[in-house]
């Protein structure tokens, strides 16, 4: 796996390109981190319900987890372009046409990714401002908000490192040979 980019492209953009490369790693184990608690935590409630205790803020945590696993595991599949494909339409395109695709797709996503960090960030302000409580009423409502501008933002940056990619024909994570074979090469 190859953290540098061609160094036909000018300094600035290769060191934005490897800073928003491993953000989205980081971003990845952050995940992974969350899936662990999510376990842990899920496995206490089993627990904790079967003995006839009832814990109000537990639903509340266990939402917010699933929440944070879900937009932060998006981050790396943004980066690679991995989770929007139409295979049967996609690989009976010439490579010509799979690249404008590929560009209009990463192009979209930042848009639309950006669109909605930017009003997630408003949103969460005003639960801020509002003094907003998740549904048990013991836990504010920003840190369950905070994953959607965040998340966003950070899908943002791994679509326009995609971008990048494209025109650059860097390719962060190995490729595999069903991949290979896919792509004709």
């Amino acid at each position: 796996m190859s953290l540098q980019p061609p160094s036909a492209a000018p300094k600035i953009i290769q060191f934005l390109d490897i800073a928003i490369f491993r953000v989205a790693r980081l971003a990845d184990t952050i995940s992974g981190i969350i899936c662990v608690i999510l376990i842990v935590v899920t496995t206490a409630a089993m627990v904790v319900y079967q003995l006839g205790i009832s814990i109000p803020w537990l639903d509340d945590v266990l939402r917010m987890l699933i929440i944070w696993l879900v937009y932060m595991g998006c981050v790396t599949l943004c980066l690679d372009n991995d989770h929007i494909a139409m295979d049967g339409f996609y690989l009976r395109m010439s490579r010509a046409t799979r690249k404008k695709m590929d560009v209009f797709i990463a192009l979209l996503g930042m848009t639309v990714c950006g669109y909605v960090a930017y009003h997630g960030y408003l949103s969460m302000l005003e639960e801020i401002s509002f003094g907003t409580q998740l549904p048990s009423g013991y836990i504010p409502s920003w840190p369950q908000s905070l994953a959607i501008p965040l998340c966003f933002a950070l899908m943002t940056l791994a679509y326009l490192s995609y971008l990048f990619s494209l025109f650059t024909g860097r390719k962060h994570r190995h490729i595999s040979e069903e991949d290979q074979l896919k792509e004709g090469l």
